[in-house]
């Protein structure tokens, strides 16, 4: 029995803790942000642009080679011709042979190259911060689809509840009108038209609860929040209004493609130095080296220094930077497409949110007159003074001002979320 109790205990208070369970549409963007599969990428990403980075700083470390060959030569120079008229004993002229061979170690070296890798490794660091913001971005257009679910939950919850409310006002009259008609003030059809109503609305009732559990049931996909069907959804308190938009990832992005191509240009530059090399080779082989007189195979080594600067190039290199250039221009007049296509959005967002403020403002006031006019057509209903339609009348109206004051709470704060996220703030 003790063990009996302690389990029932523990369901209450579990059914308890779900039923206090508070969600906020922040938390749900935080929480998306987090489990969606997008979220993987900038670590793949960072480590994209990590293994480049090194692949490039590699540039300044030593290059070998390990190579051979065999060379046969049909002729070769015949040095005795040449020697002949000199008193040389004969067969001391050593012969160049016919047949070469080797194997070597290439190594070479940068030593300065112009500051293409340093330019090379900007660029790519500049890539890496663009996927990264192209990433945020993605994420961050989930908001939308947050929004439409968070608010159309907060509507069906807010009809579900008026409706609900309705249902029960029904019910009272049909008691009373039981009453009336056994005392002959209400005629018997008042029963069978609130009867009919009282089936029609628990039908809309049905088709909204439904619709809503589906809603909860997708925002607790998109979120990773799983079931919310014991969650209260918060409506977001009134937000400060403001027209910055520089924190809008879309805008964000246009300032890491310019920055993308000056440092591309900056690449190009560097492309255009003078560069400065070492080398050196060591092998084995016969003749060894360039002593092709060595009638025998031996080892050897070279080593020296290069410069290579390529001092005219046709102007390709500053038409290519010339093309950067014209390049940002275009991403200049974009952005500021955007950005006035965004503050118009948010000019008629701030005045939809106006208009809606000032009209709220006297809800209160018409739920008010409804309810008043409601139970006096509930009192007129139980006195045979009005009919059954009548009063339906005055209760459907009296249902559709608690609606539309709630409705309009509701679209305030999602005119509200929905001009944040334009603005990009966090």
């Amino acid at each position: 029995m003790k063990k009996v109790l302690l389990t029932a205990l523990f369901l209450v208070s579990l059914s308890a803790a779900q039923a206090q369970k508070i969600v906020t549409l922040w938390q749900c963007y935080d929480s998306a942000a987090a489990v969606t599969p997008l979220a993987r990428e900038a670590a793949l990403y960072s480590e994209i642009s990590s293994l480049r980075d090194q692949n490039l700083a590699a540039s300044y470390l030593p290059n070998p080679d390990l190579n051979g060959s065999f060379i046969y030569n049909s002729d070769i120079p015949d040095l005795s011709g040449l020697l002949g008229s000199l008193p040389i004993p004969p067969g001391s002229v050593p012969s160049i042979p016919h047949e070469q061979y080797r194997a070597t170690i290439d190594v070479s070296q940068t030593i300065w190259d112009g500051g293409v890798t340093r330019s090379a490794r900007a660029v790519e660091q500049v890539v890496r911060d663009l996927n990264m913001k192209q990433n945020e971005a993605d994420i961050y257009r989930l908001r939308e689809q947050i929004n439409n679910y968070y608010f159309s939950i907060l509507l069906t919850s807010l009809q579900m509840e008026v409706t609900e409310i309705m249902i029960s006002d029904i019910e009272a009259r049909l008691k009373e009108a039981e009453s009336g008609i056994r005392n002959g003030i209400i005629p018997e059809v008042t029963l069978d038209i609130l009867f009919a109503e009282k089936v029609k609305v628990t039908q809309a009732l049905t088709e909204t609860s439904h619709r809503h559990d589906a809603l909860l049931s997708a925002l607790g996909m998109i979120t990773g929040m799983g079931d919310l069907s014991h969650a209260q959804l918060m409506v977001p308190e009134q937000s400060a209004m403001t027209d910055s938009i520089i924190y809008n990832p879309d805008l964000q992005l246009f300032d890491l493609h310019r920055k993308q191509l000056e440092v591309s240009k900056d690449l190009l530059k560097s492309q255009r130095m003078p560069r400065a090399f070492g080398f050196a080779q060591m092998g084995y082989g016969n003749p060894p080296g360039s002593n092709f007189f060595s009638e025998t195979a031996d080892t050897y080594y070279s080593m020296g220094i290069g410069v290579k600067w390529n001092i005219f190039d046709w102007k390709k290199n500053s038409n290519e930077r010339k093309s950067l250039t014209l390049q940002q221009q275009l991403i200049d007049i974009r952005k500021r497409a955007v950005e006035e296509a965004l503050e118009r959005v948010l000019t008629v967002r701030k005045a939809e949110i106006a208009s809606l403020r000032e009209v709220a403002a006297s809800d209160e006031i018409l739920v008010a007159v409804r309810k008043k006019i409601i139970a006096v057509s509930a009192s007129q209903l139980l006195n045979g003074t009005i009919t059954a339609a009548q009063y339906l009348t005055d209760l459907n109206s009296e249902k559709q001002a608690s609606i539309n004051a709630g409705l309009r709470r509701i679209n305030i704060a999602r005119a509200e979320a929905e001009y944040i996220n334009i603005t990009g703030r966090k």
